[in-house]
Order: structure tokens, then sequence, then C-alpha cells
């Protein structure tokens, strides 16, 4: 019984951290090496311009582009590159999750005719999901202000329970900008995990 509960702590240690929550990221550029230089914030919907929630999530992707050596300056006309923030949000239902792993610990010992046993079991990941999931998407896409071609193009999702806090923009985006940006430019066209 007792060299059994490390093995137990281990997995449900491992059962835990399968439950992080990741963002999706993406993103795509040219072979070449991105040089950095000045760079203006926009939304995608440019009737978003002057709002408070445009400015509060720009105000994220603007601290990740500073991380990685570009100077944030008030308008395209100051900048050679522009960042267009897009921000989308999808409802979709929970499916039902069943139990993925059960773990059972089991003892015993006997003395003559009388025998004694113990099992334990251990169920993880085994409640039912109710409600519906709300997957948040933050695109970033950054043009040269010279001819407008772009030159890096970025995407990052991530779910949670509606109804939740976590579910939030105000709650979503900052932890995407994040991901988006935390190993910029990243793989082209690769497909990656970010633990957030």
């Amino acid at each position: 019984m007792k060299t059994a509960l490390p093995l137990l702590a281990a997995l449900l240690l491992a059962a835990c951290a399968g439950t992080t929550p990741q963002a999706n990221v993406v993103s795509f550029h040219g072979t070449q090496p991105m040089s950095r230089g000045t760079i203006a914030l926009v939304p995608q919907n440019p009737a978003d311009a002057d709002t408070l929630s445009f400015r509060v999530h720009a105000d994220s992707v603007a601290a990740e582009l500073r991380r990685n050596g570009y100077t944030v300056v008030s308008g395209p006309a100051q900048a050679q590159y522009v960042a267009i923030i897009g921000i989308e949000q999808q409802a979709r239902a929970a499916a039902p999750r069943q139990s993925g792993l059960t773990i059972g610990v089991g003892g015993g010992f006997s003395s003559g005719n009388v025998g004694i046993g113990s099992s334990v079991q251990v169920p993880v990941g085994g409640q039912q999901q109710s409600g519906g999931l709300i997957a948040t998407t933050l695109t970033v896409r950054i043009n040269s202000t010279s001819g407008g071609a772009p030159v890096w193009e970025g995407r990052a999702t991530k779910e949670a329970p509606a109804g939740t806090p976590a579910a939030d923009t105000s709650s979503a985006v900052p932890l995407l900008a994040t991901a988006l940006f935390s190993d910029f430019p990243g793989p082209s066209g690769k497909m990656r995990s970010v633990r957030l």
C-alpha cells in the first residue's frame, strides 16, 4: 500500500497538469529576419477606433510589441508599421465529458482464516460539463506603411466556460496577447499550444 501512494500522487499531478489553460497559436511571415521600428495600432473595424474596449485591448498588444523591440506611436502617419487588431468571440456547446481516468489503489492482508482488504477509486476529470464554451480569438496583422504589404500575421485562441470571468475579453485578451508574441515571430504556419 505504501509503495502505491507515490504512484497515486504522481498520476493525480499528471491529470491536473492536463487541465492547464492553453492557447492555440499560429503565425505567418516570410523567411527574411523581421526588422523592428515604429508601429501604430488600429482596429480591424475602423468604427471601434475610439472605443474604450479597443484602447484597453490595444494596450495589451502594445506592451508585447514593445517587449519585442517595437516603438509604439500614436498614429500610422508617424509609423513604419501598422498593427491591425481583431477580436472575435464564438459560442459552442460543451460536449459531455466522461471520466477519462480512474485510479485504483488496493491492499490487503490475511491472518489465519481472517482476510482484510481495502481499495480506493479516485476518478479524475469525471464531472459532466454544463453550459457552453466561449472561444476568444485575437488576431494581429502587421503591415508596412510603405506600400501596405503584410510582414507578419498571427492568431491566438482560447476557450473558457460561458459566463465565467475567464470568458470575458478583458480577461482573455491580455493572456492571448502574451501567448501570441511569446516566441515572436514564431515558426511560420505551424500551430502550437502555449500555456497561459
